[in-house]
């Protein structure tokens, strides 16, 4: 599926209205009402996301952030519907003890943990991980650089691709592995985050009930509305932790019976020596 650039800072590259050249020139984000800081946090290169015209995949985490949806979405599946919650992110899980010669530290950061909130106190929490897809190909600064001093540029020939590959096997899993086990201990939900592409281009699992959910995502369909885009309304999977982790393991194992065979192979054509 062919995608293109399709959001920088926040807006369709179609809409050239005032407000969002406003935006643009500020280089701010409006998923968050602060200064971009993707790429850089002098010169960032503010592109949100990739679309097929239709539907686009996030190239930034950020780009979730959108009216704090996925923050209300998740706690209504965590703490029941309207109940009262807070955001806290970059929640760290884990503690290395100290030694002789280190301090006790902390690792294994959570994108966000929301806390349910009864009477003024935190009662109950879960995690929200959010996962964008890496881009790869020729580099994009020249076509960034030429929209955003006004021309209207054609990015059909554009060689950049989504790497959804990458972003599952080499960012999501080693993730999900550290910090899902922890709160499958303590009994609490974890949700990842996606877009709709994205989950889409995952290795299919096995799904459970949401009682028996281990991970539930929630794959958000990115859609062109108007000349800008918009979250719609999530798809909601509800997954086991195991299924989860050999779907997206790299490569299905072979029988044991294929490796001796091919070892037999390689053994049969190495020169033998007489000895």
């Amino acid at each position: 599926m062919k995608m293109l650039a399709s959001e920088i800072f926040g807006k369709g590259i179609e809409n050239r209205t005032p407000e969002a050249e406003n935006i643009r020139t500020k280089k701010l984000c409006p998923f968050r009402d602060t200064p971009c800081t993707k790429v850089s946090k002098k010169d960032p290169m503010g592109i949100c996301t990739f679309s097929n015209g239709k539907v686009a995949a996030s190239v930034c985490p950020i780009r979730f952030l959108e009216n704090g949806r996925i923050f209300r979405d998740a706690a209504n599946l965590a703490f029941g519907e309207d109940s009262e919650f807070e955001v806290f992110p970059e929640i760290k899980i884990l503690k290395i003890p100290s030694t002789s010669t280190t301090k006790e530290k902390k690792i294994g950061k959570v994108d966000y943990v929301i806390g349910r909130i009864e009477e003024h106190k935190i009662t109950d929490f879960a995690a929200v991980e959010v996962q964008a897809v890496y881009f790869s190909g020729t580099e994009m600064r020249t076509f960034f650089n030429s929209y955003i001093a006004g021309k209207n540029m054609d990015i059909s020939d554009s060689s950049r691709g989504m790497d959804f590959r990458s972003s599952a096997q080499k960012r999501l899993v080693p993730q999900l592995q550290l910090k899902v086990p922890v709160f499958r201990r303590w009994g609490k939900k974890f949700f990842v985050v996606v877009d709709s592409v994205f989950f889409s281009e995952l290795p299919s699992f096995s799904t459970t009930s949401e009682a028996n959910s281990e991970v539930t995502w929630l794959a958000y369909p990115i859609k062109k509305t108007g000349k800008d885009y918009l979250l719609s309304e999530p798809d909601i999977i509800h997954s086991e932790w195991e299924e989860v982790r050999n779907s997206l393991r790299e490569g299905t194992p072979p029988d044991p019976s294929e490796i001796l065979q091919e070892l037999q192979r390689k053994y049969d054509s190495k020169p033998k020596l007489d000895l």
